[in-house]
């Protein structure tokens, strides 16, 4: 196992960190296993505002799913502590392994996933625009992703992935 990561490390990373291997199937519903019990917390956290920053709270058109920046740092830490504690016998071991009171305490596992749900439901993410056109049918979807026929908004042809109009090192590597 190599020491903890940041919220910000990708699958890859978190999981060699962990000792695990992103490639291996064997591995795969271990990873799984621990992002739905994240997941779990995550849809508590989103059924009210109460968790939301005061400044958030009560904004005109603020709400679910949340961003994570706009939940308070005392209910992050919460939500990372309770998925820890709602471990399963599977998961346990595992988070269990996160323990630290370094940088990334005081779980950098369920820190890391409880992160990585809330960035993936995060609807700036361009992945997730094109999965909620496609899935939730709700023609808004100012036109970025794809239509809800499933072509690309920008060609209209269903053979062709939509390019992505920026760099980011975690999907297209280091440059």
């Amino acid at each position: 196992m190599s020491a903890p990561v940041g919220p910000r490390v990708s699958k890859e990373d978190f999981m060699h960190a962990l000792g695990l291997d992103a490639s291996n199937p064997q591995h795969d519903p271990l990873y799984r296993a621990m992002r739905d019990e994240a997941i779990a917390v995550y849809n508590q956290m989103n059924q009210g505002n109460s968790d939301l920053l005061e400044n958030i709270r009560n904004t005109p058109g603020v709400g679910p799913p949340y961003f994570w920046h706009h939940i308070r740092p005392d209910r992050q830490q919460w939500g990372i502590l309770e998925i820890w504690r709602r471990a399963g016998p599977v998961t346990r071991p595992l988070f269990d392994r996160g323990a630290t009171n370094g940088e990334y305490g005081p779980n950098w596992v369920t820190g890391w996933l409880l992160y990585s749900v809330f960035r993936s439901r995060d609807i700036r993410n361009n992945r997730n625009r094109r999965k909620n056109d496609d899935n939730n049918n709700s023609g808004n979807n100012s036109g970025h992703g794809q239509s809800k026929g499933g072509k690309s908004a920008t060609t209209g042809n269903e053979t062709q992935p939509r390019t992505m109009g920026y760099y980011d090192p975690v999907r297209n590597g280091a440059r």
